[in-house]
């Protein structure tokens, strides 16, 4: 069942906004007119967001339902809120697809109608709401017992009404292949459709991809040259594509509404520029964005410098993408320890290009030394900075030079440690999950750590 979004006033004969913290019961025990068996039908309970007098609340912070009822997130406030659960407290082997988090409620009466059906069994699920996690905006949803039927999340449709393929094995960022017309521009091709992508081992979720992989394919080009990118909508929804970061003539800057029209279901929408400036740059959709970007509409374009100084060449260069939402906390759509190491030789100087396209903030710490960073969102900075924490705002790039002083296993994880921790194991210990990634020195001497069994902190 889905999960949506409407106008108070459109629904108000019906579902009238109740007090705050009240629940509004449609139906209580009664007796099944064709069985005569007693029934329990669904409940509606409204909680209210509030962020009056500075106080970020849930008006009900602490909501007990069971299955079959609907929870409605009513926006009584002045400010963007939304519903997040926080994966790493959920039940252990639960997947909620697309109701992880919730849409950015912008205007007051706006309600978020949160389903609860059999994707969530018995137990406590935390949630926040994103912006304002800071404030302590948060709440605690409890489910116990009630039924309803639900669908298998494998055999959802799109709009074709074929089943999502299932994407297990593949690598993100894979580099995208492209022709070149007659008149020089270089052509690459982007499809977006729904697929189940693999985030950790044994572990598929309702996703949203470029190309069937997360992040889309890599675009790479040269500072300068002419730029021609076909995006076909193979979506059941409209769909756009942003280019972030470049700089686009206005009716290239794929926001709906406003530079073009929306590109229908089975559609294609042909973008064509010239890349500039150089640097890390990024693609992503921007319709319905709070749900398409978070289900892993997104991807990296890199323009190449025609002309580095020696001070940013380096030996070869890696790229993350750090994401939150639906696919849970990942790095480059995968969850520790399925996120490939970057392995590297002592006195080896690799670029890490890092870019964060999650909802959240994430401090990413590097254990063994440190790094240099030397551009922020693509421009080249005055001054490098020597570093061993750096912290990436929603919509941000940065290059760092990894230039290791030390050999050995280092991990490289983001510092709000409920990104990177998952659920306890038999013996009540923390495991390692989500947003960890690995360095790994060689310098002919240190043992260097097996990672593959490695599962706490």
């Amino acid at each position: 069942m889905s999960n949506t979004l409407l106008l108070a006033t459109s629904r108000r004969r019906l579902l009238p906004i109740l007090a705050v913290g009240l629940t509004l019961t449609l139906g209580a025990s009664g007796c099944d007119p064709l069985s005569g068996e007693s029934s329990i039908e669904a409940r509606v309970i409204d909680v209210e967001m509030r962020d009056d007098n500075g106080s970020f609340r849930f008006a009900s912070d602490r909501i007990e339902v069971r299955r079959g009822d609907v929870v409605r997130f009513v926006q009584h406030g002045d400010m963007p809120h939304n519903v997040q659960f926080v994966r790493n407290t959920a039940p252990d082997g639960v997947e909620l697809g697309d109701a992880w988090t919730g849409p950015y409620l912008n205007k007051k009466g706006e309600i978020y109608e949160l389903h609860i059906d059999e994707r969530f069994p018995d137990g406590v699920y935390e949630f926040v709401c994103t912006p304002h996690i800071g404030f302590e905006m948060k709440g605690t949803l409890v489910v116990s017992g009630g039924s309803i039927e639900a669908t298998d999340p494998a055999t959802r449709t799109a709009g074709s009404g074929v089943a999502p393929p299932e994407i297990t094995g593949v690598k993100g960022l894979q580099e995208l292949e492209f022709e070149v017309a007659d008149d020089g521009a270089k052509v690459f091709h982007l499809t977006a459709e729904r697929i189940r992508w693999e985030t950790k081992e044994g572990n598929l979720v309702d996703a949203m991809a470029y190309n069937r992989m997360i992040p889309g394919p890599l675009i790479r080009v040269t500072e300068g040259e002419r730029v021609r990118i076909t995006v076909r909508n193979d979506l059941d929804e409209p769909h756009t594509t942003h280019w972030h970061g470049l700089f686009v003539p206005n009716n290239m800057d794929g926001v709906p509404g406003i530079s073009q029209d929306p590109i229908l279901p089975g559609d294609s929408f042909t973008y064509e520029f010239v890349a500039d400036p150089a640097g890390t740059r990024l693609y992503h959709s921007h319709f319905n964005a709070m749900s398409q970007e978070a289900a892993g509409l997104y991807g990296m374009f890199v323009i190449e410098e025609r002309n580095a100084p020696a001070s940013r060449r380096v030996d070869r260069e890696e790229q993350w993408i750090l994401g939150d939402g639906p696919l849970g906390y990942v790095i480059n759509g995968k969850e520790f320890p399925l996120i490939d190491p970057i392995e590297m030789k002592l006195g080896e100087r690799v670029k890490l290009r890092i870019a964060n396209l999650g909802g959240m903030y994430h401090p990413m710490h590097m254990h063994g030394g440190f790094f240099t960073v030397v551009a922020k969102d693509g421009f080249p900075l005055e001054v490098p900075q020597k570093m061993n924490t750096l912290s990436l705002a929603p919509g941000e790039t940065w290059d760092v030079i990894l230039d290791p002083q030390f050999g050995g296993t280092w991990i490289w994880h983001c510092h709000v440690l409920s990104h990177a921790t998952g659920p306890r194991d038999a013996d009540g210990n923390e495991t390692a999950a989500g947003m960890i990634g690995v360095v790994i020195v060689d310098d002919g001497s240190t043992v260097l750590a097996d990672m593959s069994n490695h599962t706490h902190h």
